[in-house]
């Protein structure tokens, strides 16, 4: 078995499609590999945004998350491995790391580029995965 857990950060952008397929490649050389998909999301919060206005924010936020994860659907229903979705509110990158630390993964999944538009090789979130994980990060480009 050449990973056991692979977990792919995903936000829907083209380099996160990417690297979901790369992700489900790996899966499917084994049938007992889980492959699960984490859409991170950050509820924008300042003083302007208080209590029912902040908690209207957070569910559209966490909506839309579910919305990105389901877009995986599609990829994740034709592998013979068992698959999760998951949307998680906070930082990504910190997100991301304690994410794959408590459910004990073996590998990271990610673009090398997000929805930030930034045209540098490695995105801040990318960068900051591959720099901190205490497991493997594949970066699809």
């Amino acid at each position: 078995m050449l990973f056991s857990k692979i977990l792919v950060s995903y936000d829907d952008s083209e380099l996160s499609k990417k690297a979901l397929q790369k992700a489900a490649e790996i899966a499917q050389l084994d049938d007992h590999t889980i492959l699960d998909v984490l859409n991170v999301v950050t509820v924008p919060t300042n003083q302007f945004i208080v209590g029912d206005v902040y908690r209207e924010v957070r569910e559209s936020t966490l909506k839309f998350g579910k919305e990105i994860v389901g877009r995986t659907e599609e990829t994740l229903r034709d592998l013979p491995n068992i698959t999760h979705t998951f949307v998680k509110e906070g930082q990504p990158v910190r997100t991301i790391l304690e994410f794959a630390d408590d459910n004990r993964y073996d590998l990271i999944v990610i673009g090398s580029r997000g929805l930030s538009g930034i045209k540098e090789f490695l995105g801040s979130v990318s960068h900051g995965v591959v720099q901190r994980s205490k497991i493997p990060v594949l970066i699809v480009k």
